[in-house]
């Protein structure tokens, strides 16, 4: 087997020697061919920005924290993979491809006609291979545009990051401002219902109701000290009053209890709310920003060297083959072994 392999190899060569010429003039043909083609091929330049996520842009969460320090809310933290993932869907949404796609006009730029049939889809697809977002090692985001032109490659780069944050902050503002509204329609309820108790509450306190603890305590031993002196008016009169407390000490209890709950479920509503309404109203940087894009000097696309060479290997091995098959076909012994099983047959 060893030998057979090395008689056609020795036979692979002596066949390239034999028609060394003509693969060799296909060759130097096709490289000169391959050569001037790349030439023609329109170069396009690179721009890239590299992001990183934070690991939450809530303004509330970050800066009104200092009781429950939390390291995963530190304006200097970083995302995790979770972040990251998160924040590809707005670096490819719709809305920053319409943006570019209108600032830059691009449908005339790259010579689609949006008013055919699949013309806006063939547009977002030739935005999409131009404009890419890609998750990198480390959890950092790439942004990479490229283009014809090295300056217009660098302007959208620089676009789609200052646009980054518009479109996330303009989704969670959206968020705040629900949260806010449902908020304040939650807190304007429990302000009523600690109105109504309060209300209660000073009916009973109008009857000489105020602690009722405290109240009953110096009944008692008043009314012991009227029963030690024998005084009956100053008994029944502490009767009275202690008839009273029964009658409205168990309500007073039990609105105050009310009021209470409801006092610490109105801060916490409003501590809610300002925060919302600072998340709401306050615009925070969406990413950290590693590497900011910068106008490429050197041409992404095409690389001439590496098609010329692809080109003249692939011509060159399909020459080779293609003689091949035209010796295999003039071989004398094939032909005269085809004719004789033809006999046979």
């Amino acid at each position: 087997m060893e030998n057979k392999d090395k008689y056609n190899a020795f036979s692979l060569l002596q066949f390239i020697w034999k028609w060394r010429k003509w693969l060799l003039i296909i060759c130097v043909a096709t490289f000169f061919v391959s050569a001037a083609c790349s030439f023609l091929v329109r170069p396009r330049f690179k721009s890239t920005a590299i992001l990183y996520a934070p690991r939450t842009s809530s303004v509330s969460k970050i800066l009104l924290n200092e009781q429950n320090y939390n390291e995963r809310l530190e304006i200097k933290a970083l995302a995790t993979m979770d972040e990251t993932e998160q924040m590809l869907p707005f670096l490819n949404a719709l809305a920053i491809k319409d943006s570019l796609i209108a600032k830059y006009n691009l449908a005339e730029y790259y010579n689609i006609d949006i008013n055919k049939k699949g013309g806006k889809t063939k547009l977002y697809k030739t935005v999409d291979k131009c404009v890419t977002a890609k998750r990198g090692e480390y959890g950092a985001i790439s942004v990479t545009v490229t283009d014809w032109d090295p300056q217009r490659a660098y302007a959208m780069t620089v676009d789609v990051i200052r646009w980054l944050d518009t479109i996330k902050n303009n989704v969670e503002h959206e968020r705040a401002l629900a949260a806010y509204t449902i908020l304040k329609s939650q807190l304007d309820s429990i302000e009523h219902e600690i109105a109504v108790v309060n209300d209660s509450i000073e009916e009973i306190m109008n009857h000489g109701v105020f602690d009722v603890k405290l109240q009953s305590e110096r009944l008692t031993q008043q009314y012991a000290i009227a029963a030690a002196q024998g005084n009956a008016a100053a008994m029944q009169r502490i009767r009275k009053e202690q008839d009273t407390i029964a009658k409205y000490g168990a309500k007073l209890t039990t609105y105050q209890d009310l009021e209470y709950n409801f006092s610490k479920y109105h801060a916490l509503c409003k501590q809610k709310m300002m925060d919302a309404k600072m998340d709401m109203t306050t615009i925070m940087p969406v990413k950290f920003v590693i590497d900011n894009p910068v106008q490429a000097d050197k041409k992404f696309y095409p690389k001439r060297s590496i098609i010329v060479l692809i080109s003249t290997f692939c011509a060159f091995l399909l020459a080779v083959l293609v003689l091949l098959i035209i010796e295999r076909i003039e071989d004398p012994s094939v032909r005269k072994d085809s004719a004789a099983e033809k006999q046979g047959n």
